[in-house]
């Protein structure tokens, strides 16, 4: 269990999936299945390329064995040993980069996920989001590819070219449906709210502008890209830890939403307009507050308590020890 070995595992499934597009009988469920499998091994090689006990699972004593590299000491052989799945193996990977570095948001790799799990369960998947499926994980790829110092025409191969073809296609679509939402929105406004410049217009907007059906922890206003009204970026809140200075709490942004237009955005196209998909910031931790008045320090004093309880049953069952050894 190496970074090597499963950065090369990865190579291989990625260039087996990109080699199934556009043939003759190309089959979706097959490219997805190797797309998410290479991802999931891309993401582990970067974790071993830290440390191989971040891709085990911590309760699992042969696993971590085999990771400090002291596999004799365990009960079962390697093949065998339990490790994170693919979505953990991105979240330990995301909180490692720098959301700027990885470029994708862990909704986005839910569909990565999920569509391999649906093809590895039921056998089925569709094909309308392939491109995007491989637009994810080409991005995931090369993030991780460029944190490692590997070279990306080793891992693309013969594929480099197609690789710079599908992200094109991908970002060209892209725009070209965002485009058609903001046309759907304008005529929208109009509908709603008629076309000529009001008082009463004005207020209704601005009555409109009001009213976030945002989901997630935090939302916050910021303009329409569409109508250039104020409407609505939801997310949820985490814990950020800048250089030098004191925790701080930020909104990681996932959805956009515009109470007077209805022009939406999610995850996945958020990221084409920096204004939304940047962090927002919230404050320091230490004296951030909930809207119900909980503190976000809690998580932490929760965790320190929790550390401490079981310190003291540690000492507790050594000082028990002792006494029967004694005996």
């Amino acid at each position: 269990m190496n970074k090597n070995d499963l950065l090369n595992s990865s190579k291989r499934l990625m260039q087996l999936a990109l080699g199934e597009l556009g043939s003759s009988d190309q089959q979706a469920d097959v490219i997805v299945l190797h797309v998410g499998v290479a991802i999931e091994h891309a993401l582990k090689a970067h974790l071993c390329s830290i440390d191989a006990s971040l891709v085990v699972d911590g309760r699992d004593l042969p696993s971590l064995l085999h990771a400090a590299d002291r596999g004799e000491l365990a009960k079962k052989p390697l093949p065998m040993i339990k490790t994170i799945g693919a979505v953990d193996a991105f979240s330990r990977v995301s909180q490692i980069l720098d959301k700027d570095q990885l470029g994708v948001k862990p909704e986005e790799f839910r569909l990565i996920a999920d569509a391999r799990n649906g093809v590895a369960h039921i056998g089925i998947h569709g094909t309308e989001e392939l491109e995007g499926l491989l637009g994810i994980g080409i991005k995931i790829a090369d993030a991780i590819l460029n944190e490692m110092g590997e070279n990306p025409a080793e891992y693309w191969g013969d594929f480099s070219s197609l690789r710079e073809r599908i992200l094109d296609t991908k970002r060209r679509a892209d725009l070209i449906r965002i485009e058609a939402m903001k046309v759907r929105a304008l005529k929208a406004l109009e509908e709603r709210f008629g076309a000529r410049d009001t008082e009463e217009r004005r207020a209704a907007i601005a009555s409109a502008e009001q009213h976030s059906m945002v989901t997630g922890q935090g939302k916050a206003m910021r303009p329409c890209p569409s109508c250039s009204n104020q409407g609505w970026v939801g997310g949820d809140f985490d814990t950020v830890f800048p250089n030098g200075e004191e925790p701080q709490v930020v909104i990681i942004t996932h959805c956009f939403l515009c109470s007077v237009c209805g022009f939406a955005l999610d995850g996945y196209l958020l990221r084409y307009f920096a204004a939304l998909y940047e962090d927002i910031p919230m404050g320091p931790a230490a004296t951030f507050a909930y809207a119900d008045g909980g503190a976000h320090e809690d998580l932490w004093m929760n965790l320190a308590a929790d550390y401490g309880d079981e310190r003291r049953r540690r000492e507790d069952d050594d000082a028990l020890r002792a006494q029967i050894e004694g005996v």
